[in-house]
């Protein structure tokens, strides 16, 4: 069952809103009654409360500005615009349900400032973050491991609601309420999340869990594996590619540090292309690989039966017994790279391990 507003309710609003759209300025007190009959409207009008935030943001800033003078005339900023678009384009389509929703599935994620987590189903992943991410507020994280968890478990979903828990009362209440006033980076993950979830009609619930009952997604979040977190610098990778060729697929790599947009995680991954390398064939690609140092047999033999061709990021270890064969398969000049200059993890550099010098080469699975 469904509720939604009068058509004469409708008319009213999808002409409210129009005005605004053309006005270049009026009262903040005008303006604050335009977004009364929109949040009036929105028990009505499904995800309508995300479509609300940016409109009291504004007034929330010109009332700062103005002195909480209502009678001020102000222009409203034009990053309302599409706000207002939605509202003329959808308040005559949606509708809200009433009755209780039943959960498809149960998401637990969390956020630390070492990475993310995230668990549903018995299924457990996560990862680091990226570079620009890691000074981020710990709300912001919350709410972006939230997502994370929500495009892996979820992405084949829709027309269904699913339960999010997490341990963090900022993030549950963003989410929520679709959004909040105060602040900007907040409202805008939590918009990314909602939006998300509207083109595929999903309904989302946040709800607390204690940290010592999440400890699947919070173990994931704070993981930390030195052996599938390896990862050369930008520089270097650009120096390599301009010598060697541009790659289209990365084998070995997660969001955080994947060097090429195609590229194949270990774990679920929110934009990967698929999990486990060694699943898919790697002929059609031109592929790029850093797999962990245990991992370079298996890799030879895969480019072999694959009749595979890219570029592999190996130990220079000539006593080892498939340095022979990686040699026999080289179809370039083997590239020196010193690990502690070349590796962009300062915590893998201060290993003892990485004392060493790591190879690259364009290997093909034809030559023998």
């Amino acid at each position: 069952m469904s509720i939604s507003l009068p058509i004469q309710k409708q008319n009213y609003i999808f002409r409210l809103v129009q005005k605004y759209m053309l006005l270049p300025q009026c009262t903040i007190k005008e303006f604050a009654h335009l977004i009364g009959v929109l949040t009036a409207a929105c028990p009505a009008v499904s995800y309508s409360w995300m479509y609300t935030k940016m409109l009291e943001r504004e007034k929330h800033l010109a009332l700062l500005k103005f002195h909480n003078n209502y009678n001020a005339k102000f222009t409203p900023s034009t990053d309302i615009l599409p706000d207002l678009l939605w509202w003329s384009k959808y308040i005559y389509i949606y509708k809200n349900k009433i009755e209780r929703p039943t959960f498809l599935l149960e998401i637990f994620s969390d956020g630390s400032k070492q990475g993310w987590g995230a668990f549903c189903n018995n299924v457990r992943t996560g990862g680091k973050w990226k570079t620009e991410e890691l000074e981020l507020h710990i709300n912001y994280l919350e709410l972006k491991a939230a997502f994370l968890g929500l495009k892996i478990f979820a992405r084949d979903e829709c027309n269904c609601a699913i339960l999010l828990r997490c341990d963090n009362t900022t993030a549950i209440s963003y989410i929520n309420r679709m959004g909040g006033i105060k602040y900007a980076h907040l409202n805008k993950i939590t918009r990314d999340i909602w939006q998300w979830c509207e083109q595929r009609r999903i309904w989302l619930y946040t709800s607390y869990i204690n940290s010592k009952d999440n400890k699947e997604a919070d173990q994931e979040s704070r993981n930390k594996n030195a052996d599938t977190e390896l990862e050369i610098s930008k520089t270097t990778f650009q120096n390599i590619t301009d010598i060697l060729g541009k790659p289209d697929i990365d084998l070995f790599a997660s969001r955080a540090n994947a060097k090429c947009k195609m590229y194949a995680s270990w774990k679920p991954d929110p934009d990967s292309f698929t999990v486990d390398a060694f699943t898919i064939s790697w002929t059609p690609y031109f592929f790029y690989a850093f797999p962990p140092f245990t991992l370079i047999l298996k890799c030879l033999r895969k480019i072999k039966t694959d009749r595979a061709e890219g570029i592999l990021v190996f130990p220079y270890w000539p006593s080892q017994p498939w340095f022979p064969v990686l040699r026999a398969m080289c179809s370039s000049e083997i590239i020196y790279l010193d690990a502690n200059q070349s590796l962009s993890n300062f915590s893998c550099r201060k290993r003892k391990q990485f004392q060493l010098s790591l190879g690259v080469a364009r290997l093909s699975g034809t030559l023998s």
